[in-house]
């Protein structure tokens, strides 16, 4: 008896394994929402971010920094800080990719990506871990054949944690 307990409890962990297997493809799908109500608790407004058609919800702690000239030069059009940071927490930059060619450079250097739909717009999400801080990342394809990426570092920190959530979660089309 005991080893048709421990069959039957075999196979239901391994159809649950298939189970989850096979929604791996499926994309993750964000939406604001499901997390108004928590931004509802944080002082902060919607800002676009500029030239991307995009907007985001920014809490009032985050700062928009100045871009130096090598950043810009690079991409880079947002640098959110906190003032108990001094480096950047949240970046936006255009990469002079399509989106196809940097979802096949991430999984070149072997990163783990998820196709995401946020708030209607597919996107790629991935981390980068560096000595232990992760940044998660956002890419979106552009009109121009570019791909535009939102970081967010110490994202494994609170309190960013929690706000990354909510910023995430309501980056969509600005009207």
């Amino acid at each position: 008896m005991k080893k048709l307990i421990a069959v039957l409890m075999s196979l239901c962990l391994m159809m649950t394994a298939v189970a989850a297997l096979a929604g791996a493809g499926d994309p993750v799908t964000i939406n604001w929402s499901d997390y108004e109500a928590d931004a509802a608790n944080v002082e902060g407004q919607f800002a676009t971010v500029a030239g991307t058609g995009l907007k985001m919800f920014i809490p009032a702690e985050f700062v928009d920094s100045e871009i130096s000239e090598e950043n810009a030069a690079g991409g880079t059009i947002m640098v959110l800080k906190t003032e108990k940071e001094e480096k950047a927490v949240v970046n936006a930059q255009v990469v002079a990719t399509d989106l196809d060619s940097f979802k096949t450079l991430l999984e070149e250097q072997g990163r783990t990506l998820w196709a995401t739909v946020l708030n209607g717009i597919p996107c790629l999400q991935f981390t980068v871990d560096t000595e232990g801080v992760i940044t998660s990342c956002f890419a979106f394809g552009t009109e121009g054949g570019r791909t535009l990426v939102f970081s967010f570092t110490l994202a494994n920190q609170e309190p960013y944690t929690s706000l990354y959530k909510l910023m995430v979660s309501s980056i969509q089309i600005a009207e």
